[in-house]
């Protein structure tokens, strides 16, 4: 009888000592924003993609977030500026899915859609690129939410870039 109950407590610690393991990996799960590099170009500067911006919003089809309902004018109006996050999990676990959605401001129209799954391995860093379509003579100054996944729970973190 008394291994039986050896037995137990040798149980009963393993599964605590378990959780408390467990727990310090989840709950130290931190991503941070190392640097942020922005960079802009007028839409006139790149008018196929403005051009395919257009198409699939009167298609009703386009692939990202719509800011505005209003209807978009000449390409010399607006600029694309590209948000490019160096992020850095400093945890002892992989980051699932990083996505990341830009706060829209006053004459800000679209952000492209980004369909590809951002990862990142433990202890280690790697780059993300949003890009928002925006009036010409807007700042670039954004506060941008990036948002990622730890054994399928979200964590947010939001950041101002500019």
């Amino acid at each position: 009888m008394t291994f039986l109950k050896y037995l137990m407590l040798f149980m009963i610690a393993l599964v605590i000592v378990v959780v408390v393991i467990v727990g310090y990996f989840f709950f130290t799960a931190k991503v941070t924003v190392a640097d942020c590099d922005i960079t802009g170009r007028t839409a006139s500067t790149q008018p196929d993609l403005f051009q395919q911006m257009k198409e699939y919003i009167a298609l009703d089809a386009f692939p990202g977030t719509m800011f505005t309902q209003d209807e978009i004018g000449d390409a010399a109006g607006y600029a694309f500026i590209t948000y490019t996050l160096e992020l850095s999990n400093q945890c002892l676990v992989p980051v699932e899915m990083i996505e990341i959605q830009v706060i829209p401001q006053d004459g800000d129209v679209l952000q492209i859609g980004d369909y590809e799954v951002h990862t990142l391995e433990p202890k280690t860093s790697g780059s993300v690129s949003v890009t928002i379509l925006t009036a010409v003579n807007n700042h670039s100054v954004r506060e941008l939410l990036i948002t990622y996944y730890v054994w399928g729970v979200s964590f947010s973190i939001t950041a101002t870039c500019g």
